[in-house]
Parts: structure tokens; sequence; C-alpha cells
């Protein structure tokens, strides 16, 4: 169960860390929508004369966020994610170079227009694949400046009458420095420290739930221990003591042929019966002996025998619960819901379905009774319904209540099996 618990928490990690790279997808398209906007009015509705690309690039960058959008959701592993999000800053670089390059390159401040790479990089990306994105962003800056300096490419401006900075040495070679190494470099660093502490943070936390589980186990374990010790006192003393009590009465009654013998003799059968139950119902043996399916059942034929509603089973467990705990919680929390539906929903019709999909229990508890509002009754209900939540939650696992005032409750219990 821990390795299972420890997969569903790559799994969630790895699931989190989808969700943010998908908004700033999103932040990214509303960016170069906005941006597109505005190039579109500059262009044609100002009547600024600027090459058609810097409208295209754009554009472009915005269609590639598509299939990487999907590639990220198809990925299992971070491995496969960084490798996935390291090839896309690569391109977005090399888009963003060339957007720079026709917006002004070196002379105006699409030297900021890497920022936002920059920062995502090396908030998302390892170590290595971080500052591998820093660099080639700034080499790709630096080439596309000294470029343009030395007359390899042409320069464009969508500003008319600048002086001609990108011909000036000491401009381009200050801009590189201070632009791109000083500060690339200093908000890599920056966002690294604040990832790092933030991993950390997260590190810290999911220790804690580790030790968390372990005390919920030991404390699950200590007490069913506790149950199974004194339901075996109860049915191996106090059960034999009132049998041997019983047995003398019967000798002395045939006796004496006191009538008032059979009153006590029908009390004492009352107190073995109780005790009986009692036995059971703080560890039915059939919980250790037979397993989750048999017991269960037993329990539901109890709860039938003694009420006049109608109870339905259909147990199909193939795969059985190994950990003690785990069945332990499952079996109580089944014992409660039953309860709550014979106390509080006046049912005609309760059912029990156990059933589990691969590595995945599923246990249902439905009735047709007058219903009632989830959220109010789960903050409400002291221990009952809160301490299902909880243990359930604690397991890896998850706990749901389906119901309305009139139309009946479905209570699900979904538990990852070992």
């Amino acid at each position: 169960m821990s390795n299972y618990r420890n997969r569903d928490r790559e799994r969630r990690t790895l699931g989190e860390l989808k969700e943010i790279i998908q908004q700033t997808i999103r932040v990214r398209r509303l960016t170069l929508v906005l941006f597109l906007i505005l190039a579109l009015y500059f262009r044609f509705g100002a009547g600024l004369n600027f090459p058609l690309p810097l409208i295209f690039s754009p554009l472009m960058w915005g269609i590639i966020t598509v299939p990487f959008s999907r590639l990220i959701d198809a990925q299992n592993s971070k491995q496969g994610l960084h490798n996935v999000h390291f090839g896309y800053f690569i391109v977005e670089v090399s888009i963003l170079t060339y957007l720079i390059h026709i917006i002004g390159g070196v002379e105006w401040i699409g030297v900021s227009y890497y920022v936002f790479s920059i920062l995502y990089a090396n908030f998302f990306l390892p170590k290595k694949k971080a500052w591998t994105i820093t660099f080639l962003t700034i080499a790709f800056f630096t080439g596309m400046s000294f470029a343009e300096y030395a007359g390899l490419i042409s320069h464009w401006s969508i500003f008319e009458g600048d002086p001609p900075f990108y011909r000036d040495s000491f401009y381009v070679t200050t801009t590189v420095l201070a632009g791109g190494f000083g500060l690339y470099v200093t908000t890599a660093y920056t966002v690294q420290i604040f990832a790092r502490l933030f991993r950390e943070k997260n590190e810290s936390l999911r220790e804690r739930e580790t030790k968390l589980q372990k005390l919920w186990k030991e404390l699950i374990s200590a007490r069913e221990e506790e149950r199974r010790r004194i339901a075996k006192r109860i049915h191996d003393q106090l059960g034999q003591t009132l049998m041997g009590i019983k047995m003398k009465l019967d000798i002395l009654d045939k006796e004496l042929e006191d009538p008032r013998l059979e009153e006590v003799k029908e009390l004492l059968g009352e107190a073995i019966t109780e005790s009986r139950d009692l036995s059971h119902l703080l560890r039915p043996s059939a919980l250790d002996e037979l397993g989750l399916g048999p017991a269960l059942r037993e329990l539901v034929e109890n709860f039938d025998s003694s009420t006049d509603i109608d109870f339905l089973t259909d147990l199909d467990l193939d795969r059985e619960v190994s950990g003690e705990e785990e069945r332990a919680i499952l079996y109580r929390a089944t014992q409660e819901l039953l309860n709550n539906a014979v106390k509080h929903a006046n049912p005609n019709r309760v059912k029990v379905s156990l059933t589990n999909e691969d590595s995945l229990l599923k246990l249902s508890v439905e009735d047709d009774g007058k219903g009632f509002d989830p959220d109010s009754v789960v903050q409400e209900s002291g221990l009952g319904l809160k301490g299902i939540k909880e243990n359930i939650n604690i397991a890896g696992g998850g706990f749901d209540i389906d119901s309305q005032e009139g139309e009946g409750t479905r209570a699900v219990i979904e538990l990852p099996l070992d």
C-alpha cells in the first residue's frame, strides 16, 4: 500500500505540475492575442509601416502552444514533462529572437521580451535544463545583436527616426551585458532560489503526510488489536462463565423443579446472547478468518434479520484487501453507514455493493430513504461521517456522498488495493 501511496503522490504531483503549466500556456495565449490585436491596430489602423512578420510571428507562437499543450497532457513522468517543456522553450526563445529582431533588435526594449521565458524555465525545469535555456537565450540575443551590428542581417525597426544605436559597439556591448547577462542570469538565479524553497516546502509537507499516515496505521492497528483482545475475553471468559452458570441452573432445575429458575435461565440466555453479539460487534471473527467480503455479507445479514428493512448485497471482490488497517476501516465505514441508514433515513431498501477494477476497490451503500444535505450533515456529524472521510483520505482513497432530500442517499468509498 505504501508503494501505491508513493505512486499516487507522484501522480498527484505530476498532475498539479501539468495544471500549472497549462495555466502558463493560457496566459501566453492571452498575451499573444492582445499583442496580435495591437499589432493589427498599429499596422492597419494607425498606419505604422512595419513588417508583416510582426503579425505572423506571434500568431505562429500561439499556434505551437496547441501541440505543446497536448504533449504535456500525454506525459506520464516528470522526466518526459521536463523534456517536452525544454523543447518548447527552445522553440519559444527562437521565435522571440525573430520577433525582437523585427521590433528593433538591440535598439529597443526587446531584451525584456525574454523575461517570462527565463522565469518559467527556471521555475519549472531542472537546474541544468534551466541554465541551458538561460544561456541559450543570451546566446540568441547576443548573436542577433552583433549580427545586426556587423551587417550580417538587416536591421528592422517599427519606429522611424531612431539613431543607429545598433551600429554603436559600446551600446550593443552594454545592452548585451546588462540586459542579457545581468538581467537574465540574476533573474534565473533568483527564480531558482524561490523554486528550491518551494520544492523543499512541498517535500517537507510530503514527509509530514507520510509520518501522519504511519501514525494513522499504528493507531488503527492498536485500536483493532484492543477490540480483538476485549472481544476474545468476552467470548472466551465471560461467555464460557455464563454458559457454565446456565448448565448448573439446568441441573438445579431438574432437581428442584422451581418455576422461578426458568425465569433466571431466560435472563441468563439473554445475557449470553448479548455477550456474543457484543463480542462480534467489537471484532467480527469473519473479518480475520474469511476476509472483507464475507464479513460484510455477515454484517448486512445481521442488519437484515434485526430490522424490517430489505437489505441487498452485491459483493464481487476478486482481490482481497491485504492490509489489516484497510479492511478494518472499510468494515467500520460500512457499519457506520448502515447504522445511519437505519436510524435516520427511514428507508425501505438498502443495498451494499463491493467491486474492484484492477487495483481500485469501490464500496457503495445506497438507500431509498428521505435523504439529506451532505455538506451540512458531514460538518455536524461528529466523529461518524467525518471519521469515515478522514480515515479513507489518509488511506489514500476517496469518500463521496450523493444525497438529496426525498431522493435517498448513495455513499461511495474508493480505495487502492495493494
